[in-house]
């Protein structure tokens, strides 16, 4: 019989799960990972830092809808890719790290980067392990993906020790477990799903809120089925942006939640980024219905007064059946009609900003001018904080899940070059854009390099405020103006030209009337882009206001 190593098993259990590429940095522990993927036809995308390696597969994950894969040579690789696991733990995102280990026969005999990565690993992953036989491998790769898949999706981290990896073994001796994935597609009781449709009907002022528990479950078009059937306004949040067009005549629970008197929460975690559920983001009078398939996040920090374990396509198409089936048609004109008055006035209220024509730029009109420019497709990922969250996350408009990318609960900077490689890698034919803060740039910038090396032009704009925008306004509203420390950064900054000199290309802009052109030239360039615009420090965004005002630190 043929003999193979752990190395070969490994990336062959990876190919029987349709796996294209994996997302890595280079070290001796991990080489026969590398040899086996250029057997099995696995692309090897090697990154500048590892903690890229982890976002890349987090930002795999938001695009596809499938985990990605973060392979780590052990010690600091393993160290380095904390930041990215954390976040995709915290934003509920599933990916799968492979960690190198250090010889298992010299395992606490003070060898080479030997550690316990696994208790490292534990507090912000699903499930972490290490393989001690080679011919386990494949087993073990299948439990990794079912944990990392299951319930509220997450990280997960397998390693394994070098002499394991490169051991070789019969390869009739291992086994490559079969037929264990199943979809998740239970409903709720029809009593529970007649329940919520009654009460939704009766409803003066519902609302629908939907999140990442809709992306895992793919039920956009069942989503916008529903509201549209049931004339119920729609919020879309977090990887679920988009589910509905966020342009839709129904597109309007973000304003509506604070008056709704019924909310129908689907897939949607209440933490700090919804003020967990409460006031002055929903009604403290509302009944809550909450849908997911974790049965943890029923009741998680708010209430649930009607809630329903099940994956929230099979219960929307439950209760599409259910309304037809009663065939009453509801007519919300009066509710829809002032929630669209109330939309129609913030735009107004917002026009002053994103219209301004003042200098510096105001970084509201940089925001407006870049959505201005993007095709209805394209895939944008936001790495800020003022900048990107603030002001340009409220005006573009996702017309698709996994069309905006941004980093989740742990508030994440650096995220942008790892998931744009990913969506790069996954929507060739799509333009693929970063939105940074000049802040978050210098986290990651250095993957323009990765960029260049695989081909893979992602365009990027930096909001140029020469500052770390979000903390210099909690500062400055928080202990004056005189006290602003450790926020501030050089201005007029030249990251186009570290770009340039990485083999991408670049541009300077301080015109507003410069900016729609810069755009053209580098998406036409074919190049990876870094345009790096100038703009004016002082304006705070709403979202800056109101977040420092949640943690309960600003004096204003």
């Amino acid at each position: 019989m043929a003999m193979v190593c752990g190395g070969d098993l490994f990336v062959r259990a990876l190919k029987r799960e349709g796996v294209k590429y994996i997302f890595t940095l280079c070290g001796d522990h991990i080489g026969s990972i590398y040899n086996a993927c250029i057997d099995e036809g696995i692309g090897i995308i090697d990154v500048r830092h590892e903690q890229v390696a982890a976002h890349a597969a987090a930002g795999w994950a938001r695009v596809t809808g499938e985990p990605g894969i973060a392979v780590v040579t052990a010690g600091p690789g393993v160290t380095d890719s904390v930041t990215g696991v954390a976040e995709a733990f915290m934003a509920g995102c599933p990916l799968i790290e492979f960690g190198g280990r250090a010889p298992l026969r010299e395992f606490e005999s003070g060898s080479l980067q030997d550690m316990d990565q696994v208790r490292l690993m534990e507090p912000i992953t699903k499930w972490a392990k290490t393989v001690y036989e080679a011919r386990r491998i494949p087993e073990y790769v299948s439990i990794a993906f079912r944990k990392a898949k299951s319930d509220t999706p997450g990280p997960v981290y397998l390693e394994c020790p070098i002499d394991v990896l490169i051991q070789r073994v019969e390869e009739s001796d291992a086994v490559f477990p079969e037929n264990y994935c199943t979809e998740q597609e239970a409903g709720g009781s029809p009593a529970l799903i007649k329940e919520v449709v009654k009460l939704l009907m009766a409803a003066q002022r519902p609302v629908v809120i939907a999140g990442e528990g809709l992306f895992w479950a793919k039920a956009d078009s069942e989503l916008r089925e529903f509201v549209e059937l049931a004339e119920i306004p729609v919020q879309t949040v977090s990887f679920a942006r988009g589910a509905v067009p966020e342009d839709h005549p129904l597109a309007l629970g973000r304003v509506g939640t604070p008056m709704a008197d019924v909310v129908l929460a689907l897939g949607v975690k209440f933490d700090f980024m919804l003020v967990y559920g409460h006031p002055p983001l929903f009604n403290a009078d509302a009944k809550f219905i909450q849908v997911g398939v974790d049965a943890c996040m029923i009741g998680y920090n708010r209430g649930a007064d009607i809630g329903i374990v099940g994956s929230p396509k099979a219960v929307l198409r439950q209760m599409i059946d259910e309304i037809k089936g009663a065939k009453k048609k509801v007519k919300r004109s009066a509710w829809l009609d002032q929630l669209s008055s109330i939309i129609k006035m913030s735009e107004e209220q917002a026009a002053q900003s994103y219209g301004a024509d003042s200098l510096p730029i105001h970084p509201a009109r940089l925001a407006k001018e870049v959505t201005e420019f993007l095709d209805r497709d394209a895939v944008v990922v936001t790495d800020g904080g003022d900048a990107a969250l603030g002001w340009f996350s409220p005006r573009f408009k996702a017309q698709a899940m996994g069309q905006m990318l941004g980093s989740g609960a742990l508030g994440c900077l650096g995220v942008g070059t790892g998931f744009a490689l990913a969506a790069k890698l996954a929507k060739r034919d799509k333009q693929v854009l970063i939105y940074f803060g000049d802040g978050s740039f210098g986290l990651n910038g250095m993957e323009f390099d990765t960029f260049v090396r695989h081909d893979l032009p992602v365009v990027s704009v930096i909001s140029n405020d020469s500052a770390w925008g979000m903390v210099k306004h909690g500062q400055r509203m928080t202990y004056g103006e005189d006290r602003l420390t450790g926020t501030l950064l050089r201005p007029r900054q030249r990251y186009d030209k570290m770009v340039e000199a990485l083999g991408g290309y670049g541009e300077y802009v301080d015109k507003i009337e410069d900016i729609k052109p810069a755009l053209a030239r580098a998406f036409a360039s074919g190049m990876p882009a870094c345009i790096n615009v100038e703009v004016d420090p002082k304006p705070v965004s709403p979202i800056t206001m109101a977040v420092v005002r949640l943690m309960g630190a600003a004096k204003v």
